[in-house]
């Protein structure tokens, strides 16, 4: 039996806004707070793996320093990249009436009304799930701690669970909190289980 725990980072030092290629960091405490309570859980993973987005791979580094394991960077776990609202403050597109409601029309439904200059949905998904596939393809033991993103765990989740991805309520009410803590078990046999989706193991200050 193989444990996969997917851990989203933590919160990006930045305003509100859609952060997906845009490699924002995360606050050094933080990245401390959130190590402590992974090793606080007694998991002894056999690697370490992690988008290669700092918000991400500063935690898994010394993550996998502190464990003494092997890291990787998968590019297939980075987040989806938003085009030309990524990382652009909400608040900036709420003064601008025509680009608030293009973010609205994609929230509503993201497969129809894509963003300009960002990545499809459809790519996003099928990226993410070569990734997962490869993943599995390889030779699993003991646990492995996987350092990404939230889209990222909702496309892998919603893959194991057969909800359709298109469904953009995946995005919009699945919460995957900062922090937070996705378990699943594999058997030797390649089937997957959810322990648990977005267990949350950071204090409430550090996610808000």
């Amino acid at each position: 039996m193989t444990k996969i725990y997917l851990v989203r980072h933590t919160k990006v030092m930045g305003p509100a806004a859609l952060y997906g290629h845009n490699d924002i960091a995360v606050a050094p405490k933080d990245n401390q707070a959130l190590m402590v309570q992974l090793l606080a859980q007694n998991i002894s993973p056999t690697k370490v793996l992690t988008s290669p987005l700092q918000r991400c791979q500063s935690l898994a580094t010394a993550l996998a320093i502190e464990l003494d394991c092997p890291l990787a960077v998968e590019p297939a776990f980075t987040e989806m990249d938003f085009g030309d609202y990524d990382g652009v403050p909400f608040d900036d597109i709420v003064q601008r009436e025509e680009k608030w409601q293009v973010l609205e029309r994609f929230w509503q439904n993201p497969v129809q009304n894509t963003l300009p200059n960002a990545e499809l949905l459809a790519g996003f998904s099928y990226r993410v799930l070569q990734g997962w596939r490869k993943l599995l393809a390889a030779d699993l033991d003991g646990e492995l701690v996987i350092i990404c993103h939230g889209g990222v765990i909702r496309i892998i989740l919603a893959h194991l669970l057969g909800v359709d991805w298109r469904n953009a309520n995946l995005y919009t009410r699945l919460n995957i909190a900062y922090g937070s803590m996705t378990t699943l078990n594999i058997s030797e046999s390649k089937d997957v289980s959810v322990e648990c989706i977005a267990r949350p193991i950071l204090p409430i200050e550090a996610v808000a």
